[in-house]
């Protein structure tokens, strides 16, 4: 019996000085002042109308994103992060009416994000926020024409949506990230399509970052003796 108890205190002594050690290591760990750099990867995008069951389907569509980012740390673990890049989005629609109409709408829109960022950990940070998008150019791929044109006057200049996402800071300063972007306003402008649409899309980025460290000061004390 003492035997166990001896061995039980053992082992929350070695949890004990584990914790503190963890603990120790959070406080002292190394965060940059701010991280800016360069990513690009791959959307998967559709568009959801409520009240269109039954009338149109809507499948999703890949578009390419490319940009950079800017984050500034408030403190270890919190950031501010601002982005801007090219993002394409749109949807691959099809009526159920006696047309049969099958077509996909191909969007190009600047993404201007502004999220949180929280980095508990210095390989994995979350973060989430607003975004405003500005439609660059909107074209539609008819296939039973097999024409193209544009329909900017069927889509609003400009989108919000809400950011929320993962990501994984690797070594060699390469960065994996995962978010999804929910619309949070109707992309159709007045007089086109008869639905309201909104953008929704999972997005996955690859960057490189650039990174300034902060410096940690170190104030000593000096004594100076004078002589009488």
């Amino acid at each position: 019996m003492q035997k166990t108890n001896y061995y039980v205190f053992l082992l929350l002594l070695i949890v004990n000085f584990t914790i503190v050690d963890a603990q120790t290591m959070y406080n002292r760990r190394f965060q940059p002042r701010y991280i800016f750099g360069v990513k690009a990867g791959v959307n998967v995008a559709s568009q959801f109308s409520p009240g269109s069951e039954g009338v149109f389907e809507v499948k999703s569509i890949t578009g390419i994103n490319a940009g950079g980012y800017y984050s500034y740390f408030l403190n270890r673990v919190i950031a501010v992060q601002a982005e801007l890049s090219v993002s394409g989005k749109g949807s691959h629609w099809r009526e159920y009416n006696y047309s049969q109409e099958e077509a996909k709408d191909i969007l190009t829109y600047f993404d201007l994000p502004l999220l949180i960022r929280y980095q508990p950990f210095n390989l994995i940070s979350f973060h989430a926020g607003p975004q405003v998008s500005y439609l660059v150019r909107a074209m539609q791929y008819n296939y039973g024409t097999r024409l193209k044109g544009a329909i900017d006057d069927y889509y609003k200049p400009l989108d919000f949506g809400l950011v929320l996402g993962v990501e994984a800071n690797l070594p060699n300063k390469i960065d994996l990230t995962l978010r999804y972007v929910h619309g949070l306003t109707s992309v159709y402008a007045p007089g086109g399509y008869n639905y309201q649409s909104y953008n929704n899309y999972f997005q996955l980025t690859a960057g490189y970052r650039f990174e300034k460290e902060m410096k940690l000061q170190s104030k000593s004390k000096t004594n100076i003796r004078r002589k009488r």
